[in-house]
Order: structure tokens, then sequence, then C-alpha cells
């Protein structure tokens, strides 16, 4: 998968995570169930790292980015560790 566009607000790893979980998985018929119910939102930066290689998302789009200015550092750098381009 190449791009994930997220229209949500991004406030932490785990804003990130659910969004990118909910793009590339989407939600299934059966009752408004998610698909992604039984894979787990990241909590932290290697998690994220192991979500991002498991959906091979090569690109990120926010549209809503409020990430904190001290958490950006650790999560800009995980995401160029795997190779992932963020645009906010």
């Amino acid at each position: 998968m190449p791009a994930v566009f997220i229209t949500r607000p991004v406030r932490s790893v785990e804003d990130l995570g659910a969004a990118i979980i909910a793009a590339v998985y989407g939600v299934s018929e059966k009752a408004g169930a998610s698909s992604h119910e039984a894979r787990p939102v990241p909590r932290n930066l290697d998690a994220l790292a192991d979500l991002l290689r498991e959906t091979r998302v090569k690109r990120v789009v926010v549209t809503d980015w409020r990430v904190p200015e001290a958490s950006i550092g650790g999560l800009l750098e995980a995401l160029a560790d795997e190779g992932v381009k963020l645009v906010h």
C-alpha cells in the first residue's frame, strides 16, 4: 500500500496507528464491526514500526496533525527508519 490519507485528528502514536489500521483494513459490513478489531493499536514507536512494515505503507498524509512538539522527533525518526514519508 503506497499511501494512506488520514483526515481525523492525530495527537499521538495511538491516533496515528489507529488511523492507519482503519485506512488499510477498513470496516467490515457485519454490524459495523471493524475488521481490524483483532489488530492491536500501536502504543509505542516500536509497535508503530511493526504496523508500518506489516501494511507496507510508504506515505502518510495527515490533514489534522496535532502531535505535541515534544513527541514529533521520535515519531518522525520511526517513520523515516521504515522509509515512510509524512505529509502534514
